[in-house]
């Protein structure tokens, strides 16, 4: 999981929920970034994946809770921020399996949405390659699969397919639910990290300057040389099959 400081980190309770958001993301989109950025400002509560299955697990082995109900209440107990914010990140398949009834409006309160997206589908799917081939999801993680990372032009192909499919999926649930999330795109957000926090923070209701400060966060760019190798790779057509080492 990603940059267990906001995983770890309890507010302490005794805040009511007053208001929520939710980042819907898609993989490799910069939603990690993002949240970790929103946690920084210590404003708008620790924003992870609290809806993931293997996380769920742990937190109700670490709260004693059984019921999805127990679960909820003590996630919002202790992931509002002193303001009365909390925030959660979820993919659509995770919101999916989380309110298969739906209700998610009723469970968090003045719930507003952000929707993180990235330009580059290429450059998404590459990502999304090299972290399924080597278990690394953030910059710091160990690799788990040791071994030279291979070119393969259809994982890439089905990759970029899933990135199209995810987004169909969540723009069909905004128009469902009729809902207007603020849009958040990855290279905007890098190149003006502050100024796309503070949109965040005054979508949810809390007050931003135009010209924000953000904290330096602990996540790390991870394309590299072999990024820009692939993508040449990919757009000159390079045929499925053809590894070079």
């Amino acid at each position: 999981m990603y940059t267990h400081h906001k995983l770890d980190h309890d507010f302490g309770g005794g805040v009511e929920t007053a208001s929520a958001y939710l980042v819907c993301a898609v993989p490799r989109s910069g939603s990690s970034l993002l949240c970790e950025l929103l946690f920084g400002t210590g404003q708008a509560g620790a924003p992870a994946e609290y809806f993931d299955q293997a996380l769920m697990d742990r937190f109700r082995d670490r709260w004693g809770v059984a019921s999805f109900e127990e679960y909820m209440t003590r996630l919002l107990e202790t992931k509002t921020s002193p303001n009365g914010v909390f925030g959660v990140k979820a993919h659509f398949f995770q919101l999916a399996e989380a309110f298969p009834e739906g209700g998610l409006d009723s469970a968090l309160p003045e719930l507003q949405f952000v929707y993180i997206t990235r330009r580059d589908h290429l450059r998404q799917a590459i990502s999304w390659a090299r972290a399924l081939q080597t278990h690394r999801w953030a910059s710091d993680h160990e690799v788990a699969e040791e071994g030279q990372e291979v070119f393969r032009r259809a994982q890439i192909d089905r990759l970029m397919a899933g990135i199209a499919e995810r987004e169909r999926r969540w723009e069909a649930f905004f128009t469902g639910s009729e809902v207007a999330p603020l849009r958040v795109v990855y290279e905007d957000l890098v190149a003006a990290p502050g100024g796309t926090v503070a949109a965040v923070l005054r979508h949810v209701g809390i007050p931003a300057p135009e010209h924000f400060a953000v904290a330096e966060p602990t996540l790390r760019r991870q394309a590299d040389e072999l990024t820009d190798d692939w993508v040449s790779r990919y757009l000159e057509g390079e045929p499925v099959g053809a590894e070079r080492w």
